[in-house]
């Protein structure tokens, strides 16, 4: 495999779609808050489902980036990113094409998050996903971001009612 990762312009974006694909849900996160610290362990669920995050939900109309991860011209992955109004860089999406995962290619694009929130002289990096998404939270925690919070009511008017919001940031040193 070849890897290289590029900025996508606005007229290419729909690239990135080819890496929206279903994951297999088949663990739930555990949440719990003992002495000012988030943890979570992962708890198997009863009934294994696949979950779709609908295309449309990415950036919801907010001015943002996107860098898509080639293999030899194919696209194997894709992070949407954004300015948050707190100078934290929020990362909306983070996809890679099924038969990439698991190749390091969202460490990659992660890596390049990192890079592109440095160079807006953001203050770290956050991000948001579901306690249903146990190999997301995995993914946060080895590329060095914390779990900081949950929002339990987040998805109540959404299909996704039930689903806990997960958020995780990456702070960066103080440069200033």
């Amino acid at each position: 495999m070849h890897f290289r990762i590029v900025r996508l312009s606005r007229e290419r974006e729909r690239e990135r779609e080819s890496c929206f694909g279903p994951f297999q849900v088949t663990e739930r996160a555990k949440l719990r808050y003992i002495a000012g610290k988030w943890s979570w362990k992962p708890m198997p669920v009863s009934s294994p489902w696949l979950k779709h995050y609908p295309v449309e939900a990415a950036s919801d109309g907010m001015e943002h980036v996107v860098f898509l991860c080639e293999d030899r011209g194919e696209p194997a992955g894709q992070v949407t990113l954004c300015m948050w109004w707190n100078h934290f860089a929020f990362v909306d999406r983070v996809d890679v094409a099924p038969a990439y995962r698991r190749k390091g290619v969202a460490t990659m694009l992660l890596q390049r998050a990192k890079e592109w929130a440095r160079e807006q002289n953001a203050r770290g990096l956050f991000t948001q996903t579901q306690d249903i998404n146990a190999p997301a939270m995995l993914l946060y925690e080895k590329c060095g971001f914390s779990l900081c919070g949950i929002d339990t009511m987040l998805y109540y008017n959404s299909p996704h009612r039930g689903e806990t919001a997960v958020f995780y940031y990456l702070l960066f040193p103080n440069d200033y």
